[in-house]
């Protein structure tokens, strides 16, 4: 209790002494100790006599190694607040900023069971966790709880990570520094943080990477370094990491891996390169990472995969080669290697057509990424070979017109197909999608679907599908989907595009009489009086047909003699011989020409 009363006084005192000026002096102390955290121990105070006035100003002198630290503290009206640490030769003198030397003069005053948590900052004393916001703070606080477990700091202007940044807290076991501004971590940064797991730097402006920064992490398990401005990995880099399982390295500068750059992550599960400048796959690093599961290489500069680029990574389970332009990079030994192969993902490669032959030799694929490519058309039984695919993903082609039938004939275990955002699809084919008994969701939204056909797919079967998004014609060809929007879940509000008259409307809250194919009253009016019409005439020509053949029969019979009988007889005729004798012909005998 005394100690902690002679603390607070000396505290009350530092605070009396106000901006204009003040110097603190280390008070005698008998017994010399190790310097601690300050939340834990008192500052080691060293006997220290200040010079005469006459010499106040000179340098002080330098000390045996073994002597303790004589320490100056000023605090003047100027704007820069310093600790000067006058240390021995063998190690290099450390300026701090004011806002450093504020922290450590507070620390010094903390009993030891206590901690200071900066004003930015959300310290769980618990839970040992502390999250910072964006702040000017520009060093490591050295304040927090020593036992701190979890540290979450971003938007601050750090740029150097040093020996003396995390020296007080070793039991770390996740830090995130993302989103600052360190430019360098020094060589042995991290050289007391053995049960450290996580760590990361993304988002900052680190532009090397030295065996050295690593030191000390033996036990991390995932390293984040995304978006920096890493331009090359040097050999052995990592060699300290032996229990690293994910590494991301996504989203920088790199050209090119040296030799056994990866050298040391035996363990090694997951590893992101995608939006670097790789000129090729890095083949001959990846022999040194054989139990790799999951890989990005998307969005690099290489335009073909060679056949013995994945030779050593034949455990390979994910891979991501979005981005990458492939339209002419690929052949059937481009993938030979990966027979382990779920989830392939070859979004925006700019490939023409499904690179079939390439597929071929993924019997083990389950999951396929193919959308945003210029391709025009899903030929039939395109995926032939892919018997275990379960998963087809194809959203984002600008060229995408039409579906054959039967395009997954082969894939009886599909469960899940997204056709989505496709601006020109505007045909499925009958049978497209039919005689999947594993199919559970169809998404077909947001594309330019005017009619669905009743046979593309086994409607009813599928437990969730969906239309939302197609500009959908209400008319009688779309009466057995209204039928089946009121007894299904799935597209429930889906609404017509035309006609006119029903455009905006829900189909599933539409009338039966209201899908009339698409005739308004008008329309249906001209029908009707095209149809009168037609009828009028056929029938005028019948009449006028029958007419002149009766004509013609009565005509010829009278120029032959034929008399019917009969009053009222249908072939009478006002001139005939009846009314007119002189039109009775009378037989003659022929007058033999020996008389004449």
């Amino acid at each position: 209790m005394a100690s902690l009363r002679r603390q607070k006084k000396h505290s009350e005192e530092v605070a009396e002494a106000g901006p204009e000026r003040c110097e603190a002096q280390q008070a005698p102390h008998t017994h010399r100790r190790r310097l601690r955290h300050p939340a834990t121990t008192k500052y080691h105070r060293a006997k220290h006599r200040p010079p005469p006035p006459s010499h106040r100003h000179s340098p002080p002198p330098t000390l045996q190694s073994d002597a303790p630290l004589p320490v100056r503290l000023a605090c003047t009206t100027s704007p820069s607040l310093s600790l000067l640490w006058r240390q021995p030769a063998s190690l290099p003198q450390m300026t701090l900023s004011p806002f450093a030397f504020c922290l450590l003069l507070v620390g010094s005053l903390v009993p030891p069971s206590a901690a200071i948590c900066p004003g930015n900052c959300t310290c769980d004393v618990d839970s040992f966790v502390v999250r910072c916001k964006p702040s000017n703070i520009d060093v490591m606080p050295l304040t927090f709880h020593p036992k701190l477990q979890q540290l979450t700091m971003y938007g601050t202007e750090i740029h150097t990570l040093d020996i003396n940044s995390f020296t007080w807290y070793e039991d770390l076991r996740h830090v995130n520094l993302s989103k600052n501004m360190i430019t360098e971590v020094m060589p042995d940064t991290f050289k007391k943080q053995k049960f450290l797991e996580e760590l990361h730097l993304a988002q900052n402006n680190i532009s090397k990477l030295t065996k050295e920064m690593f030191v000390g992490l033996s036990n991390l398990i995932v390293l984040s370094l995304r978006r920096n401005i890493i331009e090359s990995l040097g050999g052995k880099v990592f060699m300290h990491l032996r229990h690293l399982q994910d590494l991301d390295l996504s989203e920088n500068r790199i050209e090119k891996l040296e030799e056994r750059a990866l050298m040391g992550l035996s363990n090694l599960r997951v590893l992101h390169l995608r939006d670097n400048k790789l000129t090729a796959v890095p083949a001959s690093n990846l022999a040194l990472v054989p139990d790799l599961a999951e890989l990005s290489l998307g969005t690099n500069f290489f335009t073909t995969i060679k056949q013995d680029d994945f030779k050593y990574t034949t455990g390979l389970k994910s891979l991501d080669l979005s981005g990458a332009t492939l339209n002419e990079g690929l052949s059937i030994e481009s993938f030979k290697s990966l027979s382990s192969l779920r989830k392939l993902n070859m979004e925006s490669c700019g490939l023409r057509a499904i690179p079939s032959a390439a597929l071929s030799t993924l019997t083990s694929l389950e999951e396929l990424h193919i959308g945003k490519n210029p391709f025009a058309t899903l030929p039939s039984d395109v995926f032939r070979y892919n018997h275990n695919l379960h998963s087809l993903y194809i959203s984002g082609c600008p060229e995408l017109v039409h579906i054959e039938k039967h395009v997954l004939q082969a894939n009886l275990n599909i469960k899940q197909v997204i056709i989505t955002q496709n601006p020109q699809l505007t045909y499925i084919a009958q049978d497209a999608l039919r005689l999947l008994p594993e199919l559970s969701v169809l998404d077909l939204r947001y594309n330019n679907l005017q009619q669905v056909s009743e046979h593309a797919a086994t409607w009813s079967d599928i437990k969730h599908w969906y239309l939302e998004g197609n500009p959908i014609a209400c008319n009688c060809s779309a009466a057995w989907l209204r039928t089946l929007l009121i007894d299904a879940n799935s597209s429930a509000s889906l609404k017509c595009a035309s006609p006119k008259r029903l455009a905006g409307t829900a189909l599933r809250s539409t009338e039966i009489s209201d899908l009339a194919c698409g005739m308004d009253s008008a329309t249906q009016g001209l029908v009707i009086g095209l149809v009168i019409c037609f009828l009028v005439v056929m029938i005028a020509a019948v009449v006028v047909v029958m007419l002149y053949r009766h004509h013609d029969s009565c005509v010829h019979r009278l120029l032959k003699g034929h008399h019917i009988g009969g009053h009222g007889s249908q072939c009478d005729h006002p001139y005939s011989h009846r009314y007119h004798p002189a039109y009775t012909v009378t037989p003659t005998k022929p007058v033999p020409v020996t008389e004449l």
